[in-house]
């Protein structure tokens, strides 16, 4: 199967948050936060930085860098139903329902990583990395599709609050 790594993203009020294994035990800290800058970083146990997750402009994209390697994560499609992903492992695909965060990451149509919301209140989910693929740049991925996803939600509250005070 695979390696199942839970994650209680709380960046709406902390600048740092754990990835663990299903047992419990860190295996990444995440730091930073988009709403101040564009980057987060995720260390390892030992406080190595590993990766790092940039938002770079228009159009909006994320670069992943892990282990020397750049990855870039785009939103497709009417919406951004799917995210394209172009890595050195090869090109992979987002899809699935990510209002409800269930969505898996495919390369060639076979599963790499799989998503499923857990808890609603704390924003906790498990993304199970099949065996044999990078497990810390999976996590950067989904970390930056998750980040994409907040950041739509943030511009779609603030143009709803814009337009409720226009039309007061």
């Amino acid at each position: 199967m695979g390696t199942n790594y839970l994650i209680s993203r709380k960046w709406a009020l902390s600048d740092r948050f754990a990835i663990t294994d299903d047992t419990g035990v860190p295996q990444f800290d995440v730091h930073g936060r988009f709403a101040f800058s564009r980057k987060l970083s995720l260390r390892d146990s030992a406080g190595t930085e590993v990766a790092v997750i940039i938002r770079r402009g228009w159009p909006m994209r994320y670069e992943v860098l892990a282990g020397g390697q750049l990855t870039t994560v785009r939103p497709r499609g009417f919406l951004g139903k799917r995210f394209e992903i172009d890595s050195p492992a090869g090109v992979l695909e987002a899809r699935g329902n990510f209002s409800g965060r269930q969505y898996s990451v495919t390369r060639g149509g076979a599963p790499v990583v799989a998503v499923t919301q857990l808890r609603t209140f704390r924003e906790q989910f498990s993304a199970e990395v099949c065996d044999g693929e990078d497990a810390l740049l999976m996590l950067a991925v989904v970390l930056a599709i998750e980040t994409i996803r907040e950041d739509r939600r943030r511009s779609a509250a603030a143009a709803a609050s814009a337009t409720a005070a226009a039309g007061s």
